[in-house]
């Protein structure tokens, strides 16, 4: 069931962004994103409010890794969008995604979250060539120097973020806390970032304002409904397994692009076949169980002893 719902959030985002593809400009795609984690934090916090109300049982400590998941989230948007200014949003994506495996590996090592298995170092060094070849041929208009430097290193720094939200939701995972209370919480701080970052490119004009009801649905068949799946799969499946299954985003993406727009390439769609069958083969080889609630696991590391205490206290 948790590995449906990523592959079922990885395919409605894929197919969402694919039809959405050429409709939005670089701001336009920000208002959107925007609108579908502050709808996001508003669905579930009802949802979680009325929950409470009704099973009035006591809730697990979880504040640090909740304060943890803004923070990471927040930085993680902000790295992807403002590398916009200098890469295309095609290879940014796809440069996110390839990093993802690995980025997990090195931060077992570091001693976040488990330490990777040996399939686990695997998989990461053998979707790096795939996901990296379907990057650059997604990657047509970058630019050279120091602004593809730039916008490579502040993706990279996206990519090391989404794996460190997997990290921490597998372990809101184990101490059982409820994936509805983990959406109600995670995303305030990016959406006024996100706000804050529209604001600074001049903001919303009348047409988006006319646009708000459409723009509101849109964002939450495509961000809203997506990111509660994902955040309810990756809570319940190893760190690992579930990026090795998010490299296929940017792929299935531009295959959703290509069914909706046409502007078919050989190239392109070999290279995302490579990708998807490498990370459905890597993906059966590397799944294993995250361990019960409140179980630590082996080799679950620095994270549990930092964000213990100041959980405890909350």
């Amino acid at each position: 069931m948790p590995i449906l719902c990523i592959i079922g959030a990885v395919l409605l985002q894929a197919a969402a962004y694919g039809w959405l593809s050429g409709r939005y400009d670089t701001s336009g795609s920000l208002y959107l994103t925007c609108s579908g984690f502050a709808l996001a934090a508003l669905i579930f916090n009802v949802v979680h409010l009325v929950r409470r109300r009704i099973d009035r049982g006591e809730q697990q400590p979880a504040a640090g890794p909740l304060l943890a998941m803004n923070v990471v989230t927040a930085v993680t948007f902000l790295g992807f969008y403002v590398s916009l200014a200098w890469i295309p949003s095609a290879l940014a994506s796809g440069v996110e995604a390839a990093v993802g495996p690995l980025a997990v590996a090195l931060l077992g090592l570091a001693g976040y979250g488990r330490r990777a298995t040996a399939k686990g170092w695997l998989a990461s060094a053998a979707l790096i060539v795939p996901g990296a070849a379907v990057a650059v041929s997604l990657g047509d208009g970058a630019t050279s120097g120091d602004g593809l430097l730039l916008g490579v290193i502040l993706v990279v720094v996206a990519g090391f973020g989404a794996s460190a939200l997997a990290v921490i939701s597998a372990e809101l995972g184990r101490r059982g806390v409820d994936p509805i209370r983990t959406t109600a919480h995670r995303f305030h701080l990016t959406y006024l970032a996100g706000g804050a970052l529209l604001a600074v490119e001049g903001g919303p004009g009348p047409r988006w304002l006319a646009e708000l009801p459409v723009v509101l649905i849109t964002g939450l068949t495509a961000v809203t409904v997506p990111l509660f799946l994902l955040q309810f799969g990756i809570q319940r499946t190893d760190p690992m397994l579930a990026m090795v299954l998010l490299t296929t985003v940017p792929g299935l993406t531009y295959l959703a692009e290509t069914a909706f727009h046409g502007g078919f390439d050989g190239l392109t769609f070999a290279c995302v076949g490579c990708l998807v069958v490498a990370a459905t083969w890597t993906a059966l080889g590397t799944a294993r169980p995250t361990g019960k609630p409140h179980d630590p696991g082996p080799g679950s590391g620095r994270l549990d002893e930092e964000t213990t205490d100041s959980s405890v206290r909350a």
